[in-house]
């Protein structure tokens, strides 16, 4: 692909979704070291692993336009900063900020991203709005004191979930 012309915004979409993902990554990971429990610790890792597998998944579909793989080294440290933000946050601040995080930046962005993409691509950007509204719909539960079921919106997306932690 020719990087001296402007790329098409449907790639750009591609990217901005990537890009995203490694920015959720690393604010998750970095939102472990706060975890007070084992139930904080196994909610924010499967967020995390939502993450890590929606990364996985949208790789191929960047190299098949020749698009870089790397990371924006910028994006990281944004996930990181996020998380250090709230690490003395409550668990209940955490997640509100989550669901006005998601809900409104994240989600209207995607689905804008999503409408201009061309009908071959659209499957890749509902995916990443049914990502997305998963992550919101388990902020909400968590908000809602619905947390024995709160994580079921992420692991029905989940290949590879995480074993939910013993009942104590």
């Amino acid at each position: 692909m020719d990087r001296s012309a402007p790329t098409p915004p449907h790639l750009d979409a591609l990217q901005e979704f990537y890009q995203g993902e490694i920015l959720g990554e690393a604010m998750f990971d970095s939102m472990l070291r706060s975890a007070r429990d084992d139930s904080e610790r196994y909610k924010i890792a499967l967020m995390l692993q939502l993450e890590t597998e929606t990364k996985a998944r949208l790789r191929p579909h960047l190299a098949a336009q020749g698009l870089p793989l790397q990371e924006d080294p910028q994006m990281r440290p944004r996930g990181e900063r996020f998380a250090r933000e709230l690490q003395d946050a409550t668990w209940n601040d955490k997640m509100r900020a989550l669901e006005q995080s998601i809900g409104q930046t994240w989600l209207p962005r995607y689905r804008e991203l999503t409408a201009a993409l061309p009908p071959p691509l659209r499957a890749i950007g509902e995916s990443m709005i049914a990502h997305e509204q998963a992550l919101l719909e388990m902020a909400r539960r968590e908000l809602d004191g619905d947390s024995h079921r709160s994580d079921e919106p992420v692991r029905e997306l989940l290949v590879h979930p995480l074993p939910r932690p013993a009942e104590g």
